[in-house]
């Protein structure tokens, strides 16, 4: 199939989880043998002047701020699916309904993804398929390796992913050792530098790679995680669990992959995130 697949950002403008599963399903799908471009905000326009065999949407909220005409080639499609990553809290109530409405299919991150759209939303979410984030386990796998990380955060640095409560257990816990890995906005970088120079049992060390990631998260005790908004999945604390961590502390009730671990335990969680980008084109397939 010719496909178009949208969303606001890939991989050259954020390392976020978004990014890193969209770009494995988008590789698995090519080695597959579909023809995938991927559109994101600031990509040519002239995509749309092309015909689609299929329409896959992911974020947009960048996309319908600024160019809401993308909405419209999508809802015009004749084969749309939707990939939802977040809580689409950017659209209004009507056109998110005509959004998820229009797809064929509405991938979801967890059950806990699906029950608080429905809650918030409204019980209006047909043709659902739940498939978790893909996970690299080539990468991210247990090992023997010696715990040396204490409390580790990693991923991007935002209020919305409880940064504040990060600081609030950092000064809690003073004997706690806390790693932060991650990335955000300069003025963020610089209020997490100035924190650690008055609470030395913290220390930031910036943005890693995928393999750096997995070798810190199969040497540390436990995750800290305390988000404001409801994380649908959480590709940090799924990763960390695939890596054997010991402990995820924060707010559990709002991580999707929290909940799914505890439900179906390590092995099947293991599974279903190594598997996810190719059981997300056998759905496709069967359109």
């Amino acid at each position: 199939m010719k496909i178009l697949f949208i969303s606001d950002f890939g991989l050259n403008h954020s390392p976020g989880g978004a990014q890193q599963s969209n770009d494995l399903v988008i590789k698995k799908g090519i080695e597959l043998g579909h023809e995938i471009k991927l559109h994101n905000f600031d990509s040519s326009p002239m995509d749309f002047y092309e015909h689609y065999d299929l329409v896959i949407s992911s974020n947009l909220e960048a996309i319908s701020k600024n160019s809401p005409q993308k909405l419209d080639f999508i809802l015009s499609s004749d084969n749309h699916v939707r990939y939802e990553h977040d809580s689409c809290s950017y659209l209004d109530n009507q056109l998110r309904k005509k959004l998820f409405q229009h797809s064929k299919i509405n991938f979801f991150l967890s059950s806990f993804h699906v029950d608080y759209f429905k809650k918030f939303y409204g019980n209006y979410f047909d043709n659902i398929e739940i498939v978790y984030d893909p996970i690299d386990t080539s990468i991210f796998y247990k090992s023997e390796d010696e715990k040396e990380h204490d409390v580790v955060y990693c991923g991007s640095l935002h209020p919305l992913k409880g940064l504040q409560n990060l600081f609030d257990f950092s000064k809690r816990n003073k004997d706690r050792k806390i790693s932060i890995f991650g990335w955000g906005e300069p003025q963020i970088v610089k209020s997490i530098t100035d924190f650690c120079l008055e609470y030395k049992n913290v220390e930031f060390f910036g943005e890693k790679s995928q393999k750096e990631i997995a070798d810190i998260l199969r040497k540390c005790k436990t995750i800290f995680h305390s988000p404001v908004v409801n994380e649908p999945f959480c590709r940090m604390v799924g990763e960390g669990l695939i890596c054997g961590c010991e402990n995820v502390v924060g707010r559990t009730d709002k991580i999707g992959s929290y909940m799914e671990f505890e439900k179906v335990g390590y092995e099947k969680f293991k599974e279903e995130c190594q598997n996810a980008s190719s059981i997300f084109w056998e759905k496709i397939n069967k359109l």
